[in-house]
């Protein structure tokens, strides 16, 4: 497997392998596709000698882009985060593909005047960030939908396709080492539940457990729906609540263990 690093413009920085016995290379990758978050996950290690380690840990940057080609599969990911262990010589990359602009981007509440297609709420949400839509299952249907509060723009098209009863994904048409195209795919079904039991020592032997703080809070701001004649959302002020670790502050709720 071959991968290359690019920056924020695009500028491919340089490029990784599994296969390559010196320098900077990939080892114990793995590809996850989160059918129910709609979302596909590379994580791997980059390994750098003493003389690479710069260049590696300048291609390895939260925020840059991987491109990964596998067979007829493109596959396009933002490193979300990394950690380098200087002793090791290694940084351990966790990439996602749907691209920074829908992770970060936060859209509104909305309300539909009518029944839409899923096209419609897609490229809604999506106006601004280069996505289109590719595969499209529920063409033919269409749903009133709305929603109460902000979320992200990934997060809203994963609501959406859910209340249509679909699965989400994400593919990318590369030429060339550049993005010629950003799909955003709606199936009717993806995999399957096996209900499968794994237990240690029989069908597996090792279990690797992670903790992350990465998506800690140590406070809420919390709203609600508009109520009706009111051009503001319900919120906490006003209220009083006080556990000893959960408590009520202005509109904010916040908790002193975390």
């Amino acid at each position: 497997m071959i991968i290359y690093f690019a920056d924020r413009n695009m500028n491919i920085l340089g490029q990784a392998s599994t296969g390559l016995p010196e320098g900077i290379f990939i080892r114990d990758d793995e590809k996850t596709e989160e059918i129910e978050a709609g979302v596909t996950t590379l994580e791997f290690n980059l390994r750098f000698t003493d003389k690479t380690r710069e260049d590696a840990e300048t291609w390895a940057d939260a925020g840059n882009y991987i491109l990964r080609k596998s067979g007829d599969e493109q596959e396009f990911y933002t490193i979300i985060e990394s950690e380098t262990d200087i002793l090791g010589k290694e940084i351990n990359i966790y990439a996602e593909d749907a691209g920074m602009d829908l992770l970060n981007e936060t859209v509104d509440a909305y309300v539909a005047d009518k029944a839409y297609p899923v096209k419609y709420y897609a490229e809604k949400f999506t106006y601004d960030s280069g996505f289109e839509i590719g595969l499209n299952e529920i063409s033919d249907l269409s749903r009133k939908l709305s929603w109460d509060g902000e979320a992200t723009a990934s997060a809203r098209l994963l609501s959406v396709a859910t209340q249509f009863d679909a699965e989400l994904s994400y593919s990318f048409e590369i030429d060339m080492l550049q993005i010629k195209h950003k799909y955003i795919n709606f199936h009717k079904k993806r995999g399957n539940d096996s209900g499968m039991t794994l237990r240690i020592n029989r069908e597996i032997n090792n279990i690797i457990k992670k903790k992350s703080v990465a998506d800690l809070a140590t406070g809420l701001s919390v709203t609600g729906g508009t109520p009706e004649g009111s051009d503001n959302p319900i919120n906490l002020s006003g209220y009083k609540y006080d556990d000893g670790d959960i408590y009520i502050q202005g509109t904010y709720l916040l908790s002193r263990n975390a």
